[in-house]
């Protein structure tokens, strides 16, 4: 499933960046907080280049618990759906939004293959960081 929705990004931002910074936009709104140690978010990229699906879990120790998942479908979805007690409407909708228009990022992956991203607790500068990130990523959206 390739998605071409014909927008063009201002500049080439990627992928694995922008959705680290909507974790790290979002951490509070899940109520992560310090007893959760990391948020790793896995990603398949399908035979045509474009994400096929992911999935973010908490990382607690040696635990892990489903945040979400998410199947892009450019004819129907639904977004993300959320587990274990974890749901952020804003996170639901910006990875929503990254995933219908993820050909404004790039992600270097080869088609088939799978990528971790691992974000760890963020700091209120990293915080700064991702709002400017993802408002930049999505300004030349009319």
């Amino acid at each position: 499933m390739k998605l071409e929705i014909g927008l063009k990004a201002c500049r080439a931002v990627p992928l694995d960046q922008i959705l680290g910074s909507s974790v790290v936009l979002n951490w509070s709104s899940l109520g992560l907080a310090t007893t959760v140690g990391a948020v790793t978010i896995e990603y398949h990229v399908g035979k045509e280049g474009a994400v096929e699906s992911l999935k973010l879990w908490a990382c607690a120790g040696e635990y892990l618990s489903l945040i979400c998942d998410y199947v892009p479908d450019v004819g129907w979805t639904d977004g993300p759906r959320f587990s274990n007690g974890y749901h952020s409407r804003q996170l639901g909708r910006l990875l929503q939004s990254i995933l219908m228009n993820q050909n404004l990022f790039t992600h270097g992956r080869r088609p088939n293959t799978n990528a971790t991203v691992e974000i760890r607790v963020p700091t209120a500068q990293q915080t700064n960081d991702a709002t400017l990130e993802v408002q930049g990523a999505f300004a030349g959206l009319q």
